[in-house]
């Protein structure tokens, strides 16, 4: 094995899966490290789920190879791959307790009964479920659900832990708290783990790193930082991250066409929205604009301007002087993203000294 094999925990070397005519996976690499936490990130039918399967064993690939610890497992069934499944709709034994659906892998596997029982409770206790052994799955609530769902999969100490949209079936409230229960988990256990999700803000948060994937095949991979500051793709572009398209970008003062066939990606941190005479910094490069909407979104306001025919949108804090509906008020475009072709290029207003760029 050579040195770069051993840097990898999980491997997929071209990888491709049909469902008839449909290609589910076109040619997929992937390289995930040992330890990580990484998303699978894209809307649905862009092959994230099928990706997971292959990788769990439940489903074969027409073509390529997977590689877990460095061993070639395409014929190895599923349940002698080290891999624990968290399934999107928890699949819990509805006839069985909370201790017996922890247990299950542990007697498939036949191991002692002091084993298991000592297993069990401390799964109980990781999942801060303790006492709670005795009820059924139809007693819990949906994130303790969820939360025996994971110390089931992880029961036989799988090295490897694959979760399909593991929060989709909960609710908001519980999967924020979910979320960060799930990193702060997986991070003090140190196991390599694969999460499914079309949720870019649930990737953002969790995941050291996000795989994108679209129509079977993968974007870009990188830290959440590197997807949402250096998108490689348009579509990357515009699905992380909230974004408005913007044709003749060249209509925005101190912005120059970078091409005919160019269109451009604004984004809200991308625009400073001020009241008249509020603005002393950017004066003579903002223009007018006219506020359509006002959003409180919590911790800021997002304002909806129209200008050049086209309606952005901006924050202010929400402490920040009040600005109507209606009102005409100084808009500064610090950048857009210009797609070209299948490339994305940053463009800055040219009105910027090159230490003032918001980066």
């Amino acid at each position: 094995m050579s040195m770069e094999n051993k840097r990898y925990y999980l491997e997929l070397r071209g990888v491709n899966k049909k469902y008839g005519n449909f290609q589910a996976s076109r040619n997929v690499n992937i390289q995930i490290e040992k330890g990580r936490l990484v998303a699978l990130l894209g809307a649905s039918g862009s092959g994230k789920t099928t990706i997971l399967r292959i990788i769990a064993g439940l489903e074969s690939p027409e073509s390529g190879e997977i590689l877990i610890d460095g061993k070639l497992v395409n014929n190895t069934p599923g349940s002698e791959r080290g891999v624990g499944f968290v399934f999107q709709s928890y699949a819990l034994f509805r006839y069985m307790t909370v201790y017996d659906n922890i247990a299950f892998g542990l007697r498939v596997k036949k191991k002692p009964r002091n084993y298991i029982d000592d297993r069990v409770h401390e799964l109980l206790k990781l999942i801060d479920c303790e006492g709670l052994e005795k009820r059924y799955p139809n007693q819990l609530s949906g994130g303790q659900r969820q939360r025996v769902a994971f110390a089931r999969a992880l029961a036989p100490n799988p090295q490897l832990l694959l979760l399909d949209e593991p929060f989709a079936a909960i609710d908001a409230k519980i999967r924020l708290e979910l979320r960060a229960w799930l990193r702060e988990m997986i991070t003090n256990l140190q196991i390599t783990s694969i999460f499914v999700t079309h949720d870019q803000d649930e990737a953002i948060e969790v995941a050291d790193e996000i795989i994108v994937m679209n129509h079977g095949e993968i974007e870009q991979t990188g830290s959440p930082r590197e997807l949402y500051s250096h998108p490689q793709t348009p579509f990357v572009a515009q699905f992380i991250g909230a974004s408005t398209p913007v044709e003749n970008y060249q209509r925005f003062r101190f912005f120059q066409s970078l091409g005919d066939d160019t269109t451009a990606i604004l984004r809200p941190e991308f625009v400073s929205v001020f009241k008249k005479g509020e603005n002393k910094k950017y004066t003579e490069s903002a223009e007018e604009g006219v506020v359509e909407d006002v959003i409180f979104r919590g911790s800021n306001l997002e304002i909806r301007v129209r200008i050049h025919g086209v309606v952005l949108s901006g924050n202010r804090g929400i402490n920040d002087p009040v600005v109507e509906i209606g009102e005409k008020v100084d808009v500064f475009v610090y950048r857009f993203l210009v797609v070209d072709g299948k490339k994305i290029v940053r463009l800055d207003n040219s009105s910027l000294r090159e230490e003032s760029i918001i980066i």
